[in-house]
């Protein structure tokens, strides 16, 4: 049996560059490291290579979330230890020394680059997707997408275009009877801190239903990086179609499973 060929860093940034990402691009990535394939130095060569190509004058950004809910057992975040729970590369990227990281206890995000303060500074106080948040700035600043060996499953500005939709069914949380959720977090001090989140973004299980939409309008762009069947998308035109899509159907991209805890009560709720 031949053993298989280590992806290099340049290797990953030439396939990278192939895909139309350029030099001072806003990139938002989601991620699946084993998607790449055999990645000699793991997690730190690809976000090396998404460094090399974006430089210093683009910004890379990632989700890093904690969901630090009591009532799911979680422990209260706290951004210089709490542990990403959406991928190993999101989990290596924000400890590294150049990047900051986000203080909101349930959707937290880290980010490198020109507009990395801009994107994580000052994000308590709103919505963990909404209005001012991270995912909002990026939107305003003409960010683009990668999928890195995954789909729109796990696209979290699909949350966004909840949001900016006002579907009738924001107000619908996990708690049933409640439209928030009590995060926590440790806050400056040291002690624990009880939060309250509104527009609680729900399930994403559904999300994949608009890929079809989304190809055939253009939005969305099939690409490889590597093994990686990847996905690439610009963020304006993306939220905008979705965000038309949604207010005319706003069932659009909730899940049909039928042990959902939240989506049968969100479309209860329209």
């Amino acid at each position: 049996m031949m053993k298989e060929r280590a992806v290099t860093r340049e290797m990953i940034a030439d396939a990278l560059r192939e895909t139309g990402i350029r030099a001072g691009d806003c990139l938002a990535v989601h991620s699946s490291l084993k998607s790449i394939g055999l990645v000699a130095g793991g997690a730190e060569t690809v976000i090396g290579a998404l460094k090399d190509v974006l430089t210093p004058e683009g910004t890379l950004m990632m989700p890093t979330h904690t969901y630090s809910f009591p009532m799911w057992g979680k422990e209260p975040y706290n951004k210089t230890k709490s542990p990403s729970l959406v991928g190993k590369i999101t989990d290596v990227f924000w400890r590294m020394p150049d990047v900051l990281r986000s203080e909101h206890p349930t959707h937290s995000v880290a980010a490198w680059g020109k507009r990395a303060e801009e994107f994580t500074n000052d994000t308590l106080l709103y919505p963990p997707i909404g209005l001012n948040s991270p995912w909002y700035r990026f939107y305003k600043a003409g960010g683009r997408i990668l999928m890195l060996g995954t789909n729109q499953g796990t696209n979290t500005t699909l949350h966004l275009c909840e949001v900016l939709a006002d579907v009738p069914y924001l107000k619908v949380a996990f708690t049933p009877g409640r439209d928030y959720e009590i995060a926590h977090r440790i806050n400056e001090r040291g002690k624990v801190e009880e939060f309250i989140v509104h527009q609680v973004p729900g399930c994403s299980r559904g999300f994949r239903k608009c890929e079809p939409y989304l190809r055939k309008t253009g939005i969305l762009n099939d690409v490889m990086v590597m093994n990686a069947q990847s996905q690439l998308l610009d963020a304006q035109p993306l939220i905008d179609a979705m965000v038309t899509k949604l207010k005319e159907f706003p069932t659009f991209i909730l899940c049909d499973i039928p042990d959902c805890s939240i989506c049968h009560r969100r479309k209860q709720a329209i």
